[in-house]
């Protein structure tokens, strides 16, 4: 892993891929990898090794790899030639320097994680790219939803004058982009987990159409799926294709849909329940990546269990008039 500096003064901020690739080129040289399990480390198994890491940590190279030291001796060597007291960092087997923006972490697993570009990410979350990118965009919105939550849980933010009342401004066009930004990234992950190529499109009316199109023909239907997770979302659906003005999804982010007025209502039942939303979903998309269609988000005839669950007719006729899209002969609900 090469590490892209994002300081204020760093000088240049994108680097062509091409640069990247030769500098992976250069750190592979002369060091030895193995991959287990689908992950890669680097061994160090003999002192030519290890002098060409001590070396290319002095030399400040900027690198993040996981290593694996085939004798317990070599990396008490490493540590001690680093000028770290190996008895210190066996107190808490992790240690950082922001001088020489050096990390090393030992971890349980078996392997030693080194960085010499500071605090950095390891790893991809998974290997499937449309999985990452929900992942990723549920980070940015639950973050968002949360400030708004901690904004509107201070009195002060009733105070047209305060500052919390004027954070309000930046905080629902953020919440609305990204939330719709987030439901085409969910459903998109749902579509790759069941092998479906998604349509290169924003339109996120095109995509749910699709995604439900998908739920019924894997017989994902009539499931905690559709219920808790597909079906609240449809309710964003439905009022971007409602907004006049021929509405451009991928336009949200430049504030150019002229005709497009939404705005949050920062109200706190809702926003507690928009958070849970997300948590359901991301939890779905996660179970799905892992376990595959034995989830229980995925359990059929979910109307049926509801209903052998119900001990009085009441119960039964509530369930009935709840779900009637989920009886047999079910009703599109788009």
């Amino acid at each position: 892993m090469f590490v892209l500096n994002l300081a204020k003064n760093s000088g240049v901020l994108v680097e062509k891929y091409k640069e990247v690739e030769l500098l992976h080129k250069t750190f592979i040289m002369e060091l030895e990898f193995i991959n287990e399990k689908g992950v890669e480390y680097v061994i160090i198994s003999n002192q030519a090794q290890l002098k060409e890491i001590i070396k290319r940590i002095a030399a400040r190279n900027q690198f993040a790899y996981r290593f694996k030291f085939s004798e317990r001796h070599l990396f008490i060597t490493l540590i001690q030639e680093l000028k770290i007291n190996y008895e210190d960092f066996t107190d808490k087997y992790y240690f950082y320097d922001p001088a020489r923006k050096l990390h090393i972490s030992e971890s349980e697993f078996g392997y030693v994680w080194i960085s010499t570009s500071g605090l950095v990410a390891s790893r991809r979350p998974t290997t499937n790219r449309a999985v990452n990118s929900c992942l990723n965009q549920h980070i940015v919105i639950s973050m968002l939803i949360e400030k708004a939550i901690e904004v509107v849980k201070d009195e002060s933010v009733l105070d047209a004058d305060s500052y919390n009342f004027d954070l309000l401004n930046n905080l629902s066009p953020a919440i609305y982009q990204n939330i719709i930004f987030y439901i085409e990234v969910f459903c998109k992950a749902y579509l790759s987990l069941t092998g479906t190529k998604a349509t290169h499109t924003h339109s996120l009316t095109k995509i749910y159409q699709t995604t439900v199109e998908i739920m019924r023909g894997k017989n994902h239907d009539d499931s905690l799926f559709q219920v808790i997770v597909l079906e609240p979302l449809y309710k964003f659906v439905d009022h971007v294709s409602n907004i006049p003005g021929e509405f451009k999804e991928h336009f949200i982010k430049y504030d150019d849909n002229l005709l497009d007025d939404t705005v949050i209502l920062f109200d706190l039942p809702r926003l507690y329940e928009m958070i849970s939303l997300l948590e359901i979903s991301v939890d779905f998309i996660s179970d799905y990546y892992y376990i595959g269609s034995d989830t229980y988000y995925l359990k059929s005839n979910l109307f049926e269990r509801m209903l052998e669950k119900a001990d009085t007719q009441e119960k039964k006729e509530k369930i009935k008039s709840l779900y009637p899209h989920l009886a047999k002969e079910k009703l599109n609900f788009i």
